[in-house]
């Protein structure tokens, strides 16, 4: 018997309901499935022939912890996914800005330090943005997100003071279509796609998360949006076995908001053999990838 480690955090010891899909696809390949919380003291780690994040979603309140953790957890190159220095890529939403260069349509991006905190409403003067989006580069779950109008905004406002207490700030325009259209969610397994959402806000809502009433529903994309979404993963270099592309359809292109590499919802309730085809994915990737570096 094999032991996969699947991720998590203290507030959800059991996983969430799409997560614990995972444990019989996985049982039939000869895995005796662990739930651990990615801050629990004192766990072999190496002990494990596979390390999978899930839900650690408490790691954006607890940075510099969650950063010595993933320090540790370099041994398991080969074993943990994703890649520990994917990981680490992914928890600063400059990779936007990175993506941006490499041709990958985005929504327009200030990054804010306490650098130039001061020179706000210069930057803000030159955009064209009459609402705007504030939210931190190292974020999860609409966590400080704020929706004002660009004139509002100073260096002095709460808003942006908050959120860099915590980190760097974005600010983007708010865009209509995420309250008219909603938001999409493209989902890969192993870079390929498997399947799709669509997340539909309440109405005077612009926050797509269920808990602030937005429904999610299964969504058949045209091919020529899975090709944009599978080129964006096509620029990040280096193996994946999970992968959400969240953002905008506006005139049949996609505009990426967020490519989620850490502890994604994926969804497998919504999709049939998903979970089945990732524990499948998962097992090929540990088995020929092991002894790779997986670097950037």
């Amino acid at each position: 018997m094999k032991n996969l480690a699947l991720v998590t955090y203290n507030q959800l010891p059991e996983l969430n309901y799409s997560d614990r899909l995972l444990s019989d696809p996985f049982k039939k390949y000869g895995f005796a499935t662990e739930i651990i919380p990615w801050d629990k003291k004192n766990v072999r780690w190496k002990d494990f022939d596979l390390v999978i994040i899930r839900s650690c979603w408490d790691y954006h309140h607890r940075i510099p912890e969650f950063l010595d953790w993933l320090n540790k957890m370099e041994i398991l190159k080969g074993h943990i996914w994703n890649p520990v220095n994917i990981i680490r890529w992914n928890l600063n939403k400059k990779y936007l800005i990175e993506l941006e260069k490499k041709n990958v349509p985005i929504i327009p991006t200030l990054f804010i330090d306490k650098k130039n905190v001061k020179n706000i409403r210069n930057l803000l003067n030159e955009k064209d943005w009459r609402k705007i989006i504030i939210k931190p580069a190292v974020g999860a779950s609409s966590y400080l997100i704020t929706k004002i109008k660009a004139g509002e905004l100073s260096s002095e406002s709460p808003e942006i003071k908050s959120v860099l207490k915590q980190s760097e700030a974005i600010i983007q325009p708010f865009m209509e279509e995420i309250t008219t259209e909603g938001e999409y969610s493209f989902i890969f397994i192993n870079k390929k796609f498997s399947h799709a959402i669509h997340k539909i806000p309440k109405k005077h809502e612009f926050r797509t998360q269920p808990e602030f009433g937005a429904k999610e529903v299964l969504y058949k994309p045209e091919q020529c949006l899975i090709i944009q979404t599978q080129k964006i993963l096509g620029e990040v270099d280096s193996p994946l076995l999970y992968a959400r592309v969240d953002g905008l359809i506006i005139d049949n292109q996609f505009y990426l908001m967020e490519l989620e590499l850490i502890e994604p919802y994926l969804y497998f309730e919504k999709a049939e053999n998903s979970a089945e085809n990732f524990a499948e994915a998962a097992i090929l990737l540990g088995t020929t990838l092991k002894n790779c570096a997986c670097v950037m």
